[in-house]
């Protein structure tokens, strides 16, 4: 069995078609995610809220230990092996199998120690069946993407995030709380990867088999994956932190205010960098250093275009933001946290979803390890020295540090393994238009509501997008003349 990846042609404007679509496939279950924090910060309290966040988290790690370095490799050999789909999807989805009856023994060796607590024994099996869920869920997403079907990327997180809302939603509603919210998830994340994305696995068979290639895909990806887990560290040690030296209920303050903010730019910086790794790939695999280079630097501007105005945008708004999304409990802190967030985000979305590249397309990916687990020591080590001292804004300001640091080892080391173009011409514009839009949308701040929001959202895209054209980023200008004079 063989696939073939949908064949289209190498015009300017491709991704900008892929982004497109990659932003429903992707806004639309952003959306709901985002309506999980509206609900569950008004249902639940901080204190559950806390566990429901430090469950999250832990899992989230675990996660990137386990499987993470499997889809990466996946997602990097799978242009290389064409010819070989059957034997490439075999050999994941056994090593899959495997890493699941591993983790499961695990939890059996340990789970005697905790029988007797009836609360630790839940969150075992609730850890664990999450901790597969997300697995295979994410699998099945970096697999479709690969294949550059956006379309089924997108009915795959969207059925995910009705299912896991829906559900999760009801169970609190019958007294469950924390644990209503995790099993809606699990439940969310099994369904929809196995109904929408089983035909993706059509013709595996597990006796097939390549001498080399498990290692290929371990020692491509285990890098990635030891990455990923120091980026998960510098995420989430926070929330490990905050609940060892304040409580769960600070933790739930905390992980409302950074998860908002996380669903708002993160979502938005990972729908460009989901339509345009994939192109980058081809083009150096297929076509060559040159055409890689052209590719980077569509994407670049393109991924400034969208991320600097959303993360100012976002810092602006955030009294109003925190307003008319959050529970009022939560609102205060996280109307101080959603600032030094922000730039956090922006910080590490221009890292990883750009300057990392040179780490992979290079293939040297051990030097990620390297940079992150210098940023992840200067994380929590300003936690421990920042949040007995200032609170839960230390946490974000500790963020904000580590990923600095991280930004600034991955733009010089990276260099060494893959030159990437440098940042295109047209990208100080960029922060013109987004200055000139951060000054108008200051003078709204006074105002709140959510009638209010949605003008003053509005507002921000027209002036950005006017000042786009009159700073003539990307060409605007001559373009929209271009096409002025070619329409009759």
């Amino acid at each position: 069995m063989t696939f073939q990846l949908n064949r289209q042609p190498s015009k300017h404007n491709q991704l900008l078609r892929q982004s497109a679509v990659y932003l429903l496939a992707r806004g639309l279950p952003g959306i709901i995610n985002l309506l999980v924090i509206i609900l569950y910060t008004r249902l639940l309290s901080p204190d559950d809220y806390g566990l429901y966040a430090l469950i999250i988290a832990i899992v989230g790690l675990t996660n990137s230990v386990i499987f993470q370095w499997l889809r990466l490799g996946l997602l990097r050999y799978l242009p290389v092996y064409l010819d070989k789909t059957d034997l490439l999807l075999s050999i994941v989805l056994k090593i899959f199998l495997w890493l699941v009856l591993i983790t499961g023994a695990v939890a059996l060796m340990v789970l005697p120690f905790f029988w007797s607590n009836s609360v630790w024994r839940g969150l075992i099996f609730m850890t664990l069946f999450l901790l597969w869920g997300q697995g295979w869920f994410e699998l099945n997403l970096e697999l479709v993407r690969v294949k550059l079907k956006p379309f089924r990327y997108g009915i795959i997180s969207m059925f995910k995030a009705v299912i896991a809302l829906g559900l999760g939603t009801v169970l609190i509603y019958f007294d469950l709380a924390a644990y209503g919210a995790l099993l809606g998830l699990v439940v969310g994340l099994f369904l929809s990867a196995t109904l929408f994305g089983r035909q993706e696995w059509r013709g595996v068979r597990f006796f097939l088999a390549e001498s080399g290639l498990n290692h290929k895909l371990f020692r491509y990806g285990m890098p990635l994956s030891a990455t990923a887990v120091l980026t998960m560290l510098v995420h989430n040690s926070d929330r490990y932190l905050i609940a060892w030296l304040i409580d769960t209920n600070a933790v739930g303050l905390y992980a409302a205010g950074y998860d908002l903010a996380q669903q708002g730019l993160g979502v938005i910086m990972s729908i460009v960098a989901l339509a345009g790794y994939p192109l980058v790939v081809r083009a150096l695999e297929q076509k060559g250093f040159e055409a890689a280079q052209h590719q980077l630097r569509q994407y670049a501007l393109l991924f400034l275009v969208i991320a600097v105005p959303a993360a100012i945008g976002l810092a602006v708004l955030a009294p109003n933001i925190a307003g008319v999304f959050l529970g009022k409990t939560f609102q205060k802190s996280a109307i101080a946290l959603i600032p030094p967030v922000a730039l956090a985000i922006f910080i590490s979305g221009v890292k990883s979803y750009y300057l990392d590249f040179s780490f992979q397309l290079g293939r040297h990916t051990i030097g990620q390890v390297w940079v992150m687990l210098a940023a992840a020591l200067v994380n929590i080590t300003l936690n421990l020295w920042w949040i007995p001292n200032i609170g839960i804004i230390g946490a974000a300001y500790a963020t904000v540090t580590a990923y600095g640091m991280g930004f600034i080892l991955s733009l010089i080391y990276g260099r060494r393994f893959f030159r990437l173009p440098m940042w295109p011409s047209g990208s100080s514009r960029v922060f013109y238009a987004s200055i000139v839009m951060s000054g108008v949308l200051w003078l709204t701040r006074p105002f709140h509501g959510g009638a209010v929001l949605v003008g003053q959202v509005t507002l921000g895209c027209l002036v950005y997008g006017l000042s786009i054209v009159i700073f003539n980023v990307g060409k605007t200008r001559h373009r929209i003349c271009q096409y002025l004079s070619s329409t009759p």
